[in-house]
């Protein structure tokens, strides 16, 4: 039987939070947040090849601009549009 696997510990001063580099390469928890639903989601979305994604190494990652240019190919409301009808509802 082999030993249940355990990950390294954390050293102090390493962030937990969503790994970016640059603001242009998103884990899947700032894609999330990007596009404003659930990481579950963004990973079933991912599965079934209906948002751009790439390997890094063992991750999967999205650029923002790859997500940006989905976002506004998508019919109906551009992404602009979304976000002024946001700001006049004051939710942003």
């Amino acid at each position: 039987m082999r030993p249940k696997h355990t990950p390294p510990k954390r050293k102090p001063g390493t962030g937990a939070g969503p790994r970016r580099l640059a603001g242009e390469l998103l884990d899947v928890r700032s894609a999330a947040e990007l596009l404003g639903a659930t990481e579950l989601t963004v990973r079933g979305q991912i599965a079934r090849g209906r948002l751009p994604y790439r390997r890094l190494g063992g991750r999967v990652v999205c650029i923002r601009t790859e997500l940006l240019q989905f976002l506004n190919e998508l019919p109906g409301v551009t992404l602009e549009e979304a976000r002024a009808n946001t700001a006049a509802r004051g939710e942003l």
